[in-house]
């Protein structure tokens, strides 16, 4: 997006508020989605080297595999970009590869007949995209599109399938990420059907303010991300943010003051078995890639 958000600088000028320019890029990204013809495509798709393969070992759910099983998981596996707004995969089709998201950041949309859509989730470093699709060779239930620039290691699905039949460990590991993204999937259903758009936001920022340690933070995604995160419009986010401000909440930009936390944790009431520590994960291996422990 760096294109278009240099396109409508040189228009606008200094002018555009840093959330104007987030809400023109996302509507962007929306028209782009109606018309692929004007959609940037993958870029890149260089295939796994041997130094890449022993770095990519001790990540996800390829930890404590054995080296040999290893080789026959990333035979053919690829390193793939994709520009924002661009699909990654298609509802309905057959899973070609287990995609491992190793930057950027991906959402998962269902699309119903009449045209209606729903974000299903959201995906950051290092979430494996539908793998159970790949594990029962079954369709995609959703459409996977790349929202930031995205890097993915792009492994054939029957290495996967082949692999996880043979190999103990690496099926445990399998078993672990599902699990993970069952309980993800829950928290989400939970937390759109339990609460209202303040109180979504209330925990969102409560989750932002505990893992920081300060009351003053910076969002770490442009508001139109914080709504799809959170099951909202861009307009719902803006009106939340109102009504939390009798709570002490202010926003400007990106940038979060919360002069009485304790009044939204009480007004919002987050929940653990709900809310995660939004903004990155907490854990980083040794080749650069994260995964949080907690889901």
């Amino acid at each position: 997006m760096a294109t278009y958000s240099q396109f409508i600088r040189n228009i606008f000028g200094k002018a555009v508020e840093k959330n104007d320019l987030d809400q023109v890029l996302h509507t962007l990204g929306m028209l782009m989605s109606k018309y692929p013809a004007c959609r940037p495509n993958q870029t890149g798709g260089a295939a796994l080297n041997s130094e890449n393969s022993s770095r990519f070992a001790s990540i996800g759910p390829f930890s404590g595999v054995s080296r040999e099983t290893l080789e026959g998981v990333f035979r053919g596996a690829l390193i793939r970009r994709f520009s924002p707004d661009t699909r990654i995969a298609k509802q309905g089709a057959m899973p070609e590869f287990l995609n491992v998201l190793l930057e950027g950041s991906a959402k998962l949309i269902g699309r119903g007949p009449y045209g209606r859509e729903t974000v299903v989730q959201c995906c950051e470093p290092v979430d494996c995209i539908f793998l159970s699709a790949v594990l029962t060779d079954a369709p995609h239930m959703a459409d996977a599109w790349a929202v930031a620039p995205a890097q993915l290691l792009s492994i054939p699905s029957q290495n996967v399938r082949k692999s996880v039949a043979s190999d103990h460990r690496l099926a445990l590991n399998m078993m672990e990420e599902q699990a993970r993204q069952a309980r993800m999937i829950v928290r989400r259903i939970k937390n759109l059907n339990l609460r209202n758009a303040k109180q979504r936001l209330g925990c969102y920022l409560m989750a932002l303010h505990d893992r920081t340690g300060s009351a003053t933070f910076a969002l770490p995604i442009p508001k139109y991300r914080v709504a799809m995160e959170l099951g909202l419009t861009p307009e719902s986010v803006s009106r939340a943010f109102a009504s939390l401000q009798v709570y002490g909440v202010s926003v400007s930009g990106r940038t979060v003051i919360l002069r009485d936390p304790e009044r939204v944790r009480a007004e919002c009431v987050p929940d653990p078995l709900i809310d995660r520590h939004y903004g990155g994960p907490s854990v980083v291996g040794d080749c650069g890639f994260r995964r949080s422990r907690k889901d």
